[in-house]
């Protein structure tokens, strides 16, 4: 089951108001972001995300909520019930990952058994079949604060969570991203990459990346890093390896080509117009305005001949 978490001051979609026992619907927003892509005629980096730009004065390049914590008292007991709840184990650093934002529960002795005023974080989690996630959410006994209802093109509902934290299930249906410019919109976007000898392709991106599938299948590895999945596929067909296939962003590209180096990882040079490395990495003027006004690339082949970039933005204060 697709299941993404949001994180709100207030319910993004339905925002509700707790009186007592009882939920009062007290209006909404329908506004939303678009993922981004960018791609170029020569080596150049994808943006793994594109969000709004910030002017204050000075160009500032746009956060991202990596993570949130909830703070209890009985922290066994509600990582167990959100474990329960919706399907998910913590990684190795004790979060939950949900999409792109991971849910970290936390022990702290300067809060109260339940959460005080529970309406002023939400957490909303995006399902792809909310009637189905609500029966299973019954038979855990959850308290329902607005049952599940299906309003202006989507489904919401809202419960509680064992601490009196304010959650919320969302299923947005066709029709709302038909009127929102389609499905595509609300979708997110995976990279697929193609490898010739998949067990091959596996030893390389641990040995020279560090990394390791999250999941498998016949003919198929998942990766995932920062929240966003890619794959390897079995195929018969070769890349051309001539453009940018796939990117990471990274804050340090010196250290990460340094880091990657060490692993054994071979970057590209390039000395064409528009387009110099130096020690493998090259300045590249213009990037997105929420991203800063450049960035500095830097480019490797992988086992499978599949061209993978690193990027870091620059020039994001000025």
């Amino acid at each position: 089951m697709l299941l993404v978490v949001e994180v709100v001051a207030l319910a993004y979609y339905c925002p509700i108001k707790l009186v007592g026992d009882v939920a009062e619907v007290i209006g909404g927003d329908d506004s939303g972001s678009v993922a981004g892509d960018r791609d170029e005629s020569h080596p150049g980096l994808s943006s793994l995300s594109e969000q709004a730009s910030v002017e204050q004065g000075k160009q500032m390049s746009t956060p991202t909520i990596g993570s949130v914590l909830l703070a209890s008292m009985d922290v066994k007991r509600l990582r167990s019930w959100y474990e329960n709840a919706f399907g998910v184990a913590q990684n190795r650093d004790g979060f939950l990952e949900f999409g792109g934002v991971s849910v970290l529960i936390d022990p702290r002795d300067d809060v109260a058994d339940r959460a005080a005023e529970p309406e002023r974080l939400i957490l909303n989690f995006h399902v792809d079949d909310a009637r189905a996630m609500a029966a299973h959410l019954d038979d855990l006994g959850v308290t329902w604060v607005a049952p599940l209802a299906y309003r202006t093109d989507a489904w919401f509902g809202t419960l509680l969570d064992p601490d009196g934290n304010v959650i919320q299930i969302i299923e947005l249906t066709p029709a709302y991203w038909a009127a929102r410019g389609g499905l595509l919109a609300g979708s997110p976007v995976a990279t697929r990459l193609p490898a010739q000898d998949l067990e091959r392709a596996r030893r390389w991106y641990a040995e020279k990346l560090g990394l390791e599938p999250v999941e498998e299948r016949d003919g198929g590895l998942r990766y995932q890093c920062g929240g966003v999945s890619f794959a390897l596929f079995q195929s018969s067909g070769a890349p051309s390896g001539a453009h940018t296939q796939m990117g990471w962003e990274v804050p340090d590209i010196d250290a990460a080509v340094g880091e990657l180096r060490a692993r054994g990882v071979v970057f590209e040079d390039y000395d064409v117009p528009g387009l110099k490395t130096v020690d493998s990495i090259a300045d590249i003027s213009g990037n997105y305005p929420s991203k800063g006004t450049g960035e500095r690339g830097a480019w490797f082949h992988d086992s499978e001949g599949n061209l993978i970039g690193l990027g870091q933005p620059v020039g994001a204060m000025e």
